[in-house]
């Protein structure tokens, strides 16, 4: 209930073992969804609308529009576009998904324009950003009151787009000229030991904490505590980007925190470059290097970016704005 504030959420594999989500999830990639179950919940609470998150699952759930004769709406966050794109039998399941679909949404018109440029009528896709809870997110002006070392956070998986390393590389050499820089690293995953090796190679193991994972409010308590949040995410040898931007961005914004990031899918768009955030080329590390210095020795202008950033954020990406501009469009499909 923490996570989903709703009186009533259903999953269908709810009671099903292993084995048969196993199976059942292959049905699916085959042949698309089972339809009994879904249907008897569209029928039972009368569903006026389908809402499929990500590519994948609007393919999946065609039939089901279909035989249930409602309208749906797709989703598009990012892998499903940059990487199953260059595939051919999944280019083509997008192609009939654009053409019976009733609307796509996004997160930034980057991914808008990905997805007419693989054949989406431009018509039928609208931008829509991601939220967060402004109102309980306080702004905090950053200081260095009472300490004696600046915090760089990074928060993300540790998967190759997420561009840890180049954030790694160039902190190591802002920290030549800022011995007191110190960097905290929240996340975990495939890349680890190299991440591990990296940092022990650059020889920063008494100036990095690398924290795991960690439930959000503890995120949140760090991007409190830090001055600058650093997420250089870039395009993956496999095609896997962003989509949009990392919510990270966003909230380390909505609290008052300066940010380093990167010309890199809707990350231009979901902050404002030059006033809350500094930008960087995908896996440049001499601007990322530049942009900490920057940062390091000019503090006066933490608390400018931090109002900036809050600004952007109460006014662009606000949790409640979004969520009535979705039920806008909820209604436009419905009632059209």
């Amino acid at each position: 209930m923490d996570l989903f504030p709703l009186n009533t959420v259903y999953c269908s594999t709810d009671n099903f073992s292993k084995f048969h989500k196993y199976f059942y999830n292959l049905y699916r990639a085959a042949f698309g969804y089972p339809q009994a179950f879904p249907r008897k919940l569209i029928e039972r609470y009368n569903a006026k609308l389908l809402h499929a998150h990500f590519g994948t699952e609007g393919v999946y759930n065609l039939k089901l529009k279909n035989k249930a004769k409602l309208p749906m709406i797709t989703t598009f966050y990012g892998v499903d576009v940059s990487a199953l794109s260059k595939i051919p039998r999944w280019l083509k399941k997008y192609r009939r998904l654009f053409l019976e679909g009733d609307l796509f949404l996004v997160e930034g018109n980057c991914m808008k324009r990905e997805l007419v440029r693989i054949g989406c009528p431009e018509e039928k896709v609208l931008v829509q950003h991601l939220g967060v809870d402004v109102d309980k997110m306080e702004f905090k002006p950053r200081t260095l009151t009472g300490l004696d070392h600046i915090t760089v956070l990074i928060s993300a998986s540790f998967r190759e787009k997420k561009g840890i390393p180049y954030a790694i590389e160039a902190f190591a050499r802002a920290r030549k000229k800022h011995p007191a820089l110190r960097l905290r690293i929240l996340g975990d995953g495939e890349l680890r030991d190299c991440i591990v090796s990296l940092i022990e190679k650059l020889g920063l193991s008494s100036s990095v904490d690398l924290l795991g994972y960690q439930p959000h409010s503890v995120f949140i308590k760090e991007l409190y505590d830090a001055q600058i949040f650093l997420q250089p995410s870039i395009t993956a040898q496999d095609g896997d980007t962003e989509g949009g931007a990392p919510v990270s961005i966003l909230e380390a914004q909505a609290t008052g925190l300066p940010v380093i990031s990167s010309y890199h899918a809707d990350i231009p768009e979901a902050v404002v470059e030059g006033e809350s955030a500094l930008l960087a080329p995908e896996k440049d590390v001499d601007v990322l290097e530049r942009h900490l210095n920057y940062l390091i020795e000019q503090q006066d202008i933490w608390k400018i970016m931090g109002l900036a950033g809050r600004k952007h954020i109460e006014e662009d990406y606000s949790i409640k704005k979004q969520v009535a501009k979705l039920e806008d469009i909820y209604d436009s499909i419905i009632y059209s």
